[in-house]
């Protein structure tokens, strides 16, 4: 017999879902959250110096309209969204005070990723919508998934003059928070196995990245022979079997930046938005009830990437269109046959 948390999640005949543990403060609620940063933005985009850290604060008002101010610590983080060619603003790590964050929205908060829009071209609004709407994609037929937060940020410079821009963001869960809430463990390995993955989860993970067109991804092993994954992590439970949890989807082809890598040519696909299925054959039980996953989380699927409240409905028809053509080869057994179970990965 599974032990419990095992039995949880590793109903892979059934593709019954689990209730998750409950969300920290910051993550119970989907409502637009105003903040403020005050940091030396000036140097923090001039520089983008991985090894350097940026004192700041970070303001909100609570629920009962105070404004609640904590003390923050800055750095930058990325690759390709590093780079000045691509984006105008850097992406962001925020380090929290712990003695300050109890009793506020962001209590057991120690680090938080802030998705920042690359630019100030409605595009790039677009872009941080679309990758949001990726991640509450892959919460809707996954139980362990990052958690995230839409946030309206003020950014002002602490540096020379107070020139300020808002634009749209969101936080991202710590990988370390994450496994802390599911009682698994964070691991720090260069390359396991596909067998040694839980096949659910691979699974699941394989077919949302066919849903958004992403074959920017590694989850067995790291990019350059670095540490695993390459836009993964993997969690592991008590039976030792590994679960991967995607992030960073502006190289799909649902978001569809225009600073996003071209497809690896060993993949034989000429751009981004071309789906191609990367994950590792399964038993075809496995696979099917996977697939029923997905297939019964179709209407809420259609409604994340319908919703028109920050983006406009021409942006939204054409995000419908795009997940439709997935859902008729999923629902279309010989094109399910060709397209993805011939496609796997032995």
């Amino acid at each position: 017999m599974c032990r419990l948390l095992s039995l949880l999640l590793c109903s892979v005949s059934s593709g019954a879902l689990f209730a998750a543990p409950p969300p920290d403060p910051l993550f119970q609620s989907t409502d637009l959250l105003d903040i403020t940063l005050v940091a030396p933005f000036d140097r923090i985009d001039r520089d983008r110096d991985k090894e350097q850290e940026y004192e700041g604060s970070l303001s909100y008002t609570d629920a009962n309209g105070q404004e609640v101010v904590l003390d923050i610590t800055l750095e930058v983080r990325g690759n390709d969204r590093l780079k000045k060619e691509n984006c105008r603003y850097s992406q962001l790590w925020v380090d929290f005070k712990r003695r300050q964050t109890a009793g506020t929205l962001f209590e057991n908060q120690n680090r938080l990723k802030l998705v920042v829009q690359c630019g100030r071209r409605v595009n790039y609004t677009n872009y941080i919508i679309k990758e949001l709407q990726a991640y509450k994609l892959f919460a809707e037929i996954s139980e362990i998934h990052f958690d995230t937060r839409l946030v309206n940020v003020t950014y002002t410079n602490s540096g020379r003059g107070n020139a300020g821009r808002t634009h749209f963001g969101f936080f991202l869960e710590h990988h370390n928070r994450l496994a802390a809430r599911f009682d698994m463990d964070e691991v720090e390995i260069r390359r396991v196995s596909s067998a040694e993955l839980n096949p659910r989860q691979s699974t699941l993970l394989a077919l949302f990245m066919y849903l958004i067109a992403n074959t920017d991804y590694a989850v067995t092993r790291g990019s350059g022979g670095g540490e695993c994954c390459h836009n993964a992590k993997l969690l592991q439970d008590r039976d030792r079997q590994y679960f991967p949890i995607p992030y960073d989807f502006d190289s799909s082809g649902y978001v569809n930046t225009n600073y996003a890598a071209p497809p690896d040519r060993a993949l034989r696909i000429s751009r981004n938005t071309r789906r191609l299925y990367r994950g590792f054959c399964v038993p075809t039980e496995t696979l099917d009830a996977a697939i029923r996953v997905v297939q019964t989380s179709r209407d809420r699927i259609y409604s994340i990437v319908g919703d028109t409240t920050y983006v406009d409905e021409r942006v939204a028809n054409r995000s419908l269109r795009f997940i439709g053509d997935f859902f008729e080869i999923i629902d279309d057994p010989r094109r399910t046959e060709r397209l993805i179970i011939r496609a796997c990965r032995g």
